[in-house]
C-alpha cells in the first residue's frame, strides 16, 4: 500500500535529510524549527549526536553535600547535628515456580522457561519496631493485596525517615529493598506495579535491568522506591551478605527450590511432613544437602505445622535477615556524612565518601580567601556589549524597566572600575578567570547605573534566587575547593572532549590464545629492521604457571598521593588533577612543559610549582629501542583497524574466518602500540615523561598542552579504606574486604555520571508512545510486556 499523503495522514511534517525528526503542520514557529533542526542535520549528515551541556564557569564538585539537599540545607544553617540517614525501609522477597514453556523467538532466541509468583512476604523497620506481613497464590490476586499493605505501611516509614521541621528539605520516598531484585523481583512484578490507584512515576534502568523504580499512589501521594540491596555490595548471594555484615542473630533458611514446581506445587505444599533429603538435590549444581545440615533442617521444620507454614517462616526470614546488612552499611556510611538510600548505585555512595573525607575539614565560617596572582581584567568593548544586552533580556524577561539601563556608553566608566575595584561579595579580584558582571542592590528595580554592584559571574549565579545562607554556603565552597586546589566542573568544550576521547572501559585484551603449564614455551618478539616484520621466538624456558594481576589493586595507589620510589617524577608522587587552567598551542611554552628538566626534582618547593597537563602529540619510538619495548607496547589506545589480512597478518585473519567471525571490516581495538599511527593522541604528563625516558619516545608534532592544577587530597581516604580491607581479610571477612576495594575501585576516576550516553526514560501507553515517536527528541522505544 502506498501513502501519497503522509502529512495529511500523520499531521506532521518529517525531515528531508534523518527522516526521523518531525514538526506539527499546526505549529505557529514549524518553519524556524524545521530550518534550524536541518541546519544541525546537514552538519551531522542525518545522525543524532547528543551533546554534553557544561557549566559556565567552574564550580566546585562536592557530590555528599551538593547531591544531597536535606545534609546542603543544615550545612548551611549550622543545623548539620539534626542530620540524619534514611533509616527505615522495608524489604521484601518473592518465591517463584518454574514452568517450562520452551518457544522461540527468532533464529536465536529461545525461552525455556518462565517464573510464576506464589509466595512474597516483607518485613518493616519502624523506629517502633520491626514486624513482617506474607501472602502466597492461596489468596486471590496476592500480589495486588501485597502492595496495599506495602503503601499503608509505608505511611509510618516515611513519617519516622521525616525531619520534625518540615522546612528542611528531605526525601518522601520510601525504600523497598530486595537482593538480586534488579533482575528478578521486579520483572516477576512489574505487571501489578501499574493498576487504578497507582502508576509508575520514575524509571531508571534498561528493559531488562531495573535499577530504580518509583511507584506513586494516585490517592495518598506515597511513592515506593524499589532498589537492589546488590547496588550497595559485591555479594551475589543473601547468605554471603548475612554472614559478613550481620551480626549472627539470623541465618537464611532452606527450601527445595528446584523440587517444588508449577505441576505438584498444590500437592507437596498442602503436606503436613517435613521434605524428604532428597528433595533438596541440586541437579543443575549436581549438589546434595548433607545429613548434617538436613538435620538441621529438620529441627526448624517440626516447629510448623504444615509445609506451607514452613514456606512463610522461610520467605519471610529471607527478608528479615536483610536488615543487618543495610543498617551495618548505612551506619558505615553515614561515619562519612554519607545518606547510602539517597543514592542510587556503589559508585555515586563511593565519591560522595571520597569527597566528604577531602573537605573533611571545612568550616562555613572558615577564612579560605586566598589572592590571585593573575593579572586584572581590562573588558573588551565586545564584553561589555554583550553585558548590556544580556541585562536588557533579563530586564525585559521579568517585565522590569530598562529605560535607565547601563549602556554601551557606559563602557570607559566600567572598564576602569572592573580593573580597580573587587567583587562586593567576596572580595576578590576580576581576572578572565572570575569575570565580572553586575548585582543589583534592589532586584525589583533595573540594571541602572546607580541600582548595581560589581559581582564575580560565579557568586552572582549563586545569589540569584537562593536565601543568604545557601548563597553563603556555595562561595564557602568555592574558596575552599580554590584554597585546597579540589576538584571542579569542566567548562571547556575542548577541555572535555580532549579528556573524554581517552576514556575507555569494559575492554580488555588477550595477550596469548592458550597457555599450557609445562608445554607452552615462553615467546618474544622480535622486530626485524630489515625485512620490516616482526617474529614471534620461543625461548627455551616452559611456562609452569600463569599469574594472573589484578589491576584494580592499583587504582588506590594511582589517587593516594603517597611518595612511591618506583615512581621517579615530580618527587615520587602522582598528582590528581584539580581545574582546568588553560589550553596552550604556543609550540615553545608546550616544550617548555613537556620537557621540563624539573620532572625528576624531589624538591619539594620546586615540584609545587609544576602543573599537571595532558598534551596533544604525534610521535614514534626510535626504531633502534623498538625491540626494548615491543613484547608490551607501552601506548595503549582503542582504536580502529581493519580486519583484513594485511592488516592482523595471516593466522588471525584464518582464525576469523574459520569461527565465522566478522572480518574485513573497521572494528575497535584495544590494542598495545610502539607509535601514535601517524594520528594526533593524548597523553598526560607522567605518561608521556614515561614514554620518552624509558622508551625513547620522540615526539614529532605538538599540538596543544593542556593544564591543570593539582593535589593529594584523597590520600586520607585510600589510607582508611585500604586499612580498613587489610583488618577484614585478616579476620577472614572476606565481605567486607570486597566493600572495601569496590568502595576504592568505584570512586576511580567515577566522580561524576557522564550524561552523554542516556537519556529521559518514560513508561507510556501504546497510544501515548505513538504521539511520542513524533516529537523532537525521540529516539528510541521498547515494548514492556
Amino acid at each position: 500500500m502506498y501513502i501519497s499523503d503522509v502529512e495529511a495522514l500523520t499531521g506532521f511534517r518529517y525531515c528531508n535529510i534523518c527522516h526521523k525528526q518531525t514538526f506539527r503542520i499546526g505549529d505557529p514557529h514549524l518553519q524556524t524549527s524545521m530550518r534550524n533542526h536541518m541546519k544541525k542535520c546537514q552538519q551531522n549528515n542525518g545522525k543524532i549526536v547528543k551533546k554534553v551541556i557544561l557549566e559556565r564557569f567552574a564550580k566546585p564538585f562536592v557530590p555528599h553535600i551538593l547531591s544531597n539537599k536535606t545534609y546542603k540545607y543544615l550545612l548551611a544553617n549550622n543545623l548539620v547535628h539534626l542530620f540524619k540517614p534514611t533509616q527505615y525501609y522495608i524489604t521484601y522477597d518473592i518465591e517463584t515456580l518454574e514452568k517450562k514453556v520452551n518457544e522461540k523467538f527468532g533464529d536465536s532466541s529461545q525461552i525455556t522457561a518462565t517464573l510464576i509468583p506464589y509466595a512474597i512476604a516483607s518485613t518493616v523497620k519502624l523506629a517502633s519496631g520491626i514486624h513482617s506481613f506474607y501472602y502466597d497464590i492461596r489468596t486471590e490476586n496476592f500480589l495486588d493485596k501485597w502492595l496495599q499493605q506495602l503503601f499503608e505501611e509505608a505511611k509510618q516509614v516515611m513519617k519516622d525517615n521525616k525531619y520534625n521541621d518540615e522546612t528542611i528539605p528531605q526525601y518522601y520516598e520510601v525504600p523497598v529493598i530486595g537482593f538480586n531484585s534488579a533482575k528478578f523481583d521486579t520483572s516477576v512484578l512489574f505487571k501489578n506495579l501499574k493498576s487504578k490507584d497507582w502508576v509508575i512515576s520514575k524509571y531508571l534502568g534498561s528493559s531488562t535491568i531495573a535499577k530504580q523504580i518509583v511507584i506513586k499512589h494516585k490517592y495518598s501521594c506515597i511513592q515506593l522506591r524499589f532498589i537492589d540491596f546488590k547496588i550497595y555490595t559485591m555479594q551475589n548471594k543473601l547468605k554471603d551478605a548475612v554472614r559478613d555484615f550481620g551480626n549472627g542473630q539470623y541465618k537464611k533458611g532452606r527450601f527445595p527450590h528446584e523440587f517444588i514446581n508449577i505441576n505438584n506445587f498444590m500437592e507437596e505444599m498442602n503436606k503436613n511432613e517435613p521434605f524428604s533429603i532428597e528433595a533438596f538435590d541440586n541437579q543443575l549444581r549436581n549438589k546434595k544437602l548433607s545429613e548434617i545440615k538436613y538435620q538441621v533442617y529438620l529441627i526448624e521444620a517440626i516447629q510448623f505445622a504444615n509445609r506451607w507454614d514452613y514456606l512463610k517462616h522461610y520467605n519471610i526470614l529471607d527478608t528479615r535477615v536483610l536488615i543487618e546488612p543495610i543498617d551495618y552499611l548505612i551506619d558505615l556510611m553515614f561515619k562519612y556524612k554519607v545518606d547510602m538510600l539517597a543514592n542510587i548505585s556503589m559508585s555515586q555512595c563511593s565519591n560522595a565518601i571520597k569527597y566528604s573525607m577531602a573537605y573533611n575539614d571545612f568550616d562555613i565560617n572558615g577564612d579560605y580567601n586566598s589572592e590571585s596572582s593573575d593579572k586584572s581584567i581590562e573588558i573588551t568593548m565586545c564584553y561589555w556589549r554583550a553585558k548590556v544586552d544580556s541585562y536588557i533580556e533579563q530586564n525585559s524577561k521579568k517585565n522590569r524597566d530598562s529605560s535607565n539601563n547601563v549602556t554601551i556608553n557606559d563602557y570607559d566608566y566600567f572598564k576602569e572600575l572592573f580593573k580597580n575595584q573587587r567583587c562586593h561579595m567576596c572580595n576578590a579580584r576580576f581576572t578572565w578567570k572570575n569575570r565580572p558582571t553586575l548585582d543589583r542592590i534592589d532586584n525589583k528595580l533595573g540594571h541602572s547605573k546607580d541600582n548595581v554592584l560589581p559581582c564575580c559571574l560565579y557568586y552572582n549565579t549563586c545569589k540569584a534566587n537562593r536565601d543568604v545562607n545557601s548563597m553563603r554556603l556555595m562561595m564557602q565552597l568555592r574558596k575552599y575547593a580554590l584554597f585546597k586546589q579540589l576538584s571542579m566542573t569542566l567548562m571547556s568544550d575542548e577541555g572535555y572532549h580532549l579528556l573524554r576521547n581517552g576514556i575507555t572501559g569494559g575492554l580488555s585484551q588477550v595477550m596469548h590464545r592458550y597457555n599450557i603449564a609445562g608445554q607452552t614455551k615462553i615467546n618474544h618478539f622480535e622486530f626485524d629492521k630489515e625485512e620490516r616484520c616482526v617474529y614471534s621466538i620461543d625461548s627455551d624456558y616452559v611456562q609452569t604457571h600463569v599469574v594472573q594481576l589484578d589491576f584494580h589493586s592499583q587504582y588506590p595507589s594511582v589517587m593516594s598521593g603517597k611518595m612511591n620510589m618506583l615512581n621517579p617524577y615530580a618527587n615520587h608522587t602522582i598528582n590528581m588533577p584539580a581545574q582546568l587552567i588553560e589550553r596552550i598551542t604556543d609550540q615553545d611554552r608546550c616544550r617548555q612543559l613537556i620537557y621540563d628538566a624539573n620532572r625528576l626534582s624531589e624538591d619539594v618547593l620546586v615540584v609545587d610549582k609544576m602543573l599537571l597537563f595532558v598534551a596533544e602529540i604525534r610521535g614514534h619510538i626510535v626504531e633502534q629501542y623498538i625491540n626494548n619495548c615491543i613484547d608490551f607496547g607501552p601506548i595503549l589506545r582503542n582504536i580502529d583497524i581493519t580486519t583484513n589480512k594485511e592488516t592482523i597478518g595471516q593466522f588471525m585473519f584464518n582464525h576469523l574466518v574459520d569461527h565465522k567471525l566478522p572480518n574485513d571490516k573497521v572494528e575497535k581495538k584495544l590494542t598495545n602500540l610502539i607509535d601514535t599511527m601517524g594520528q594526533i593522541m593524548s597523553f598526560n604528563n607522567y605518561y608521556l615523561w614515561l614514554l620518552m625516558d624509558t622508551c625513547h619516545f620522540i615526539i614529532d608534532e605538538i599540538v596543544s598542552v593542556t593544564t591543570f592544577t593539582k593535589h593529594t587530597n584523597f590520600n586520607s581516604f585510600v589510607k582508611e579504606f585500604m586499612n580498613m580491607r587489610q583488618q577484614a581479610k585478616d579476620v577472614n571477612n572476606e565481605g567486607l574486604g570486597q566493600f572495601c576495594k569496590l568502595v576504592l575501585n568505584s570512586a576511580f576516576g567515577g566522580d561524576a555520571l557522564n550524561s552523554e550516553k542516556y537519556s529521559n526514560t518514560k513508561l507510556l501507553s501504546a497510544n501515548k508512545t505513538f504521539v511520542q515517536h513524533m516529537m523532537g527528541g525521540f529516539i528510541h522505544s521498547t515494548e514492556l510486556n
